[in-house]
């Protein structure tokens, strides 16, 4: 901690804690003298390019007129153009891409009622309609959602379908719901034929409560976390936080009132069309599949704990299963 401090000019007395952070990455709250930051060391990925472009986005945004914060990166005094450092883990031996922010005041919402969700609704939109013009001069890595057969080398649909016929031990905890995602996986992967000629544009692409932080008065104040955003279908940025709603333990009609408002919320700042509004069901899915493929790729790496990977099978699960009884009534929701 203290060589990734100096590097950025800091060399008084600093006091850290851990923080809660996402489930990607690991995050330090520091104090140095009167202010305040976050230290996040990335546990994705080491790729240099990736960074790159999610500091040009947040860049980009803090220059045009959005009217949330967002994560603003602190520039090393010996380069000004640079933001984020490549130190050695001497736990592991391993080198981890680490970035110091300012830090953002706020708290993660809890959602108490389902009148809040207008307002992440409210705030996807207007971050939507300012991605859509956002000058970016870096290519995205990451691809699109719909791109999923090329994300994951190390999870692929043919090797998420041979687990799901026969899970290693390490998933024998989900088996039953490897068997029954293995008969619903292949017309999911089939849906996402097509897709590539709706409207696109920049996107965050990873919207929950985890990444925006709320007010004294409830309000979104601030967008966290930009480090998958890349260029997408523009309505995958209502369907993923939709997606997350899901699995809430929470009564249908509060789900129901929540999913409109998040809704409504969206489409007071952004006009979808038709045709986008009729692939929701199926990116909603898309979006817990990419989840599961993800953190099944962790686990194989050894990043995670096999507990990380059947939690999100099973909520993949509960999505098909809920999408099967509340399809119809969701499309009437849409129109």
């Amino acid at each position: 901690m203290s060589t990734v401090l100096s590097s950025y000019g800091f060399t008084s007395n600093w006091n850290a804690q851990r923080g809660r952070g996402g489930m990607n990455n690991s995050t330090f709250m520091v104090e140095i003298d009167q202010g305040c930051y976050v230290l996040r060391q990335y546990e994705t990925h080491n790729d240099l390019m990736k960074i790159a472009f999610e500091h040009e986005v947040l860049a980009a945004l803090s220059r045009s007129d959005f009217e949330l914060h967002v994560p603003a990166p602190v520039n090393l005094p010996d380069n000004k153009d640079a933001t984020f450092l490549v130190v050695q883990d001497r736990s592991s031996g391993r080198s981890k891409i680490v970035t110091l922010f300012h830090y953002r005041v706020g708290h993660n919402p809890v959602w108490n009622t389902p009148e809040q969700l207008s307002g992440l609704g409210k705030a996807a939109g207007k971050l939507s309609s300012v991605m859509a013009s956002l000058p970016i001069s870096l290519a995205p890595v990451y691809p699109p959602y719909y791109q999923i057969q090329e994300a994951y080398p190390l999870c692929s649909p043919e090797k998420l379908l041979q687990l799901c016929t026969s899970p290693p031990d390490t998933l024998m905890a989900c088996a039953d719901d490897l068997q029954n995602l293995k008969v619903v996986l292949p017309d999911l992967f089939d849906t996402l034929r097509g897709m590539e000629v709706l409207p696109h544009q920049l996107v965050h692409g990873d919207l929950n409560a985890s990444n925006v932080l709320a007010d004294s008065q409830e309000g979104i104040c601030a967008i966290l976390d930009f480090e998958f955003a890349t260029w997408d279908l523009r309505v995958m940025e209502l369907a993923v936080p939709m997606s997350d709603l899901l699995t809430m333990d929470k009564e249908e009609a509060w789900v129901w009132a929540a999913l409109e408002g998040l809704i409504q919320g969206f489409r007071q700042q952004v006009s979808l069309e038709p045709k986008e509004l009729s692939v929701i069901p199926e990116l909603i899915l898309l979006r817990s599949l990419d989840v599961v493929m993800h953190f099944i790729s962790r686990l194989f790496e050894g990043t995670d704990e096999p507990e990380v990977a059947v939690q999100q099978i099973r909520k993949l699960r509960e999505r098909v299963h809920w999408m099967k009884v509340n399809e119809e009534r969701l499309r009437e929701l849409l129109i």
